[in-house]
């Protein structure tokens, strides 16, 4: 028999190389200053992270042992109806369903594809609550669920994030960009930029909701934000903190100044281009 002494015990490292697991991603939270009274609202890309053991799941199980209460968008864009008609510069062409069929909105109905794998796990957390908007819910799990989702309304549909900045919440960035960052939403309410107008299908009926403006140009925040933003890395993936206050004051101040700063350039964008000529309306 070897002797215990002469053995050699070998340590293993806690995740393999270019792989993200549980451990890592609680401990890139917390480097980022996220404790258990932190409540953020949260935008990611699942593949940016690199190979995360799990999957998000993994991600998912990491944001509500770290944090208080966790806030992600669960848009169903699928719901939408675009009507044969309707108002001037809405940032719309209409009668552009083509062969496009609508679902009905449901309390399950999962997110849009476009939304990502975070959100739509996020969904089937044992503890998560979703709103009921029919195109722009949000799901939250923490004790502040409840409290957090009941005002967002059709003409308000950013009251969860308006409330998560109030409470000194964060945005949390997990491998995306200020182009998903829907809280600088607010700050263009705040600043005086008009929402447009759409129409969902709900099992009662069609109805019509407040929506927002174009989010591709967001990312001319960048300058602006960075004194405010603390980073960590997380594998492959960036990590940026932001508190929600301090967005919404620094993206307000942006467009008070300039009317049309975070606009996107894109020509072939609706919503931007009709957001400029409302502004010859003034």
């Amino acid at each position: 028999m070897v002797p215990l002494e002469s053995l050699t015990i070998r340590r293993l490292p806690l995740t393999t190389p270019g792989r993200v697991g549980y451990r890592d991603l609680v401990r890139g939270l917390r480097e980022v200053g996220l404790t258990r009274h932190s409540r953020v609202v949260v935008h990611s890309s699942l593949s940016s992270f690199g190979q995360v053991a799990g999957g998000a799941a993994t991600i998912v199980g990491a944001l509500t042992a770290v944090c208080r209460t966790v806030v992600v968008p669960t848009f169903t864009y699928q719901t939408l109806v675009v009507p044969e008609v309707g108002p001037e510069l809405n940032g719309m062409d209409y009668g552009s369903n083509g062969s496009y069929s609508p679902e009905f909105w449901r309390p399950n109905l999962p997110a849009h594809l476009d939304i990502g794998l975070v959100p739509n796990t996020l969904l089937g957390h044992w503890a998560a609550k979703r709103s009921s908007h029919p195109v722009l819910s949000f799901a939250a799990a923490g004790p502040d669920a409840d409290e957090l989702l009941a005002g967002q309304t059709l003409d308000d549909p950013f009251a969860p994030l308006k409330w998560l900045a109030e409470r000194s919440g964060d945005v949390l960035l997990l491998g995306v960009t200020h182009r998903v960052n829907t809280t600088i939403h607010v700050a263009e309410e705040r600043a005086g930029r008009k929402p447009f107008v759409r129409w969902a299908l709900t099992p009662q009926k069609i109805v019509e909701l407040a929506w927002p403006n174009d989010s591709s140009g967001f990312d001319a925040i960048t300058d602006a934000i960075n004194p405010h933003v603390i980073r960590g890395q997380i594998g492959l993936a960036n990590v940026q903190r932001i508190p929600a206050v301090k967005l919404i004051e620094v993206a307000e101040a942006l467009i008070q100044k300039d009317p049309t700063a975070l606009l996107c350039h894109n020509p072939d964008c609706e919503r931007c281009r009709d957001a400029r000529a409302r502004l010859t309306q003034i």
